[in-house]
């Protein structure tokens, strides 16, 4: 089976055993341990909001994307 481009940005199910190949810049960013011993990752997180809503709701929506995210890294901890 081929790979396809992405037309348009959004959520993806992503199964067991399948690659996924970030575009160009968007890769993860690993700052050096600084003097405390922490080491810093920065990556690009982009949360598209397609369709027409309150702000209060896209704020709520945000909210709930950045909590799942949190708690999935803490996981990982």
């Amino acid at each position: 089976m081929d790979g396809a481009r992405v037309e348009r940005t959004g959520i993806a199910l992503v199964h067991e055993g399948e690659y996924i190949v970030p575009q160009a810049g968007s890769e993860a960013v690993i700052e050096p341990e600084d003097e405390s011993g922490v080491i810093h990752y920065y990556f690009p997180v982009q949360v598209e909001v397609v369709g027409t809503l309150p702000d209060t709701e896209v704020q709520r929506v945000a909210g709930y994307v950045f909590d799942q995210l949190d708690r999935e890294l803490a996981t990982r901890i």
